[in-house]
């Protein structure tokens, strides 16, 4: 019994570690790369500076007499610089605001056209980088995998004449940069896929594939353990003294 036991376990976790195998050297690529990695460059940090160019707001009467007009209640006030202008960002229950300040006068404007877009984006960078094109994305052009997702849209996308392929991402009625994503981004992404095995939105951790797998996993490890249970010569010494004993 215990030799056919044997014999069955080893068969078992033989096929287990070939049907998943390649599944578990996927999981050890991604954790290695993403515990070795710098996920300040991930994020594309490392060519924009650390905050947005702000200004420190004072509430004049044009100021002050165009919030009165705000119905709904106001969030947060922030003051940005885009180009050479200042506007302010109200945030809202329901929406966002933009507004444009000047120095005896505000306004409510509507999003960044794409040159202000393209200033915007430069005077954030570390260094100077060229702007290699501008694309305008609506949700039509937005795909599951694709990798401006689960964000705001409409989007500006600047593609940087950069060695890192980085591409900045400007939603045009908030003024504010959503995401940056350069080829650092890309492999972790892929290999973040691989992970959760989750090929399509990648986001998805709680899929079948991925809790399949780990129970598959699971198995495999309890029957290595089990194998090495039945074949140790240290164990079965062990087994032979208990049973001399009793």
């Amino acid at each position: 019994m215990s030799k056919k036991l044997h014999l069955k376990t080893r068969k078992i976790h033989r096929y287990l570690g070939v049907s998943i195998g390649v599944q578990f050297l996927f999981w050890t690529i991604g954790g290695l790369y993403f515990s070795w990695n710098n996920m300040k460059d991930v994020h594309g940090k490392t060519l924009l500076d650390k905050s947005e160019h702000t200004v420190a707001l004072t509430y004049k009467e044009p100021v002050t007499k165009l919030l009165s007009t705000i119905t709904s209640p106001i969030k947060r006030i922030e003051g940005i610089v885009v180009d050479k202008d200042t506007l302010l960002r109200i945030f809202t229950n329901k929406k966002i605001e933009l507004l444009a300040l000047e120095e005896n006068n505000c306004t409510v404007r509507g999003k960044l056209t794409e040159q202000e877009v393209s200033s915007f984006v430069t005077n954030r960078l570390k260094e100077n980088i060229p702007i290699k094109k501008i694309e305008y994305l609506t949700i039509e052009d937005i795909s599951e995998g694709h990798e401006y997702r689960e964000k705001p849209l409409p989007v500006y996308v600047i593609y940087l004449a950069h060695d890192t392929n980085t591409r900045v991402y400007v939603h045009p009625e908030l003024a504010k940069i959503t995401t940056v994503r350069n080829d650092n981004w890309r492999r972790f992404d892929f290999l973040w896929m691989l992970h959760v095995m989750d090929f399509e939105t990648r986001d998805h951790i709680t899929n079948w594939i991925l809790r399949i797998f780990s129970v598959l996993g699971l198995v495999t490890i309890l029957s290595g353990f089990y194998l090495y249970y039945l074949s140790s010569p240290t164990i079965r010494k062990v087994k032979r003294k208990l049973y001399k004993s009793s």
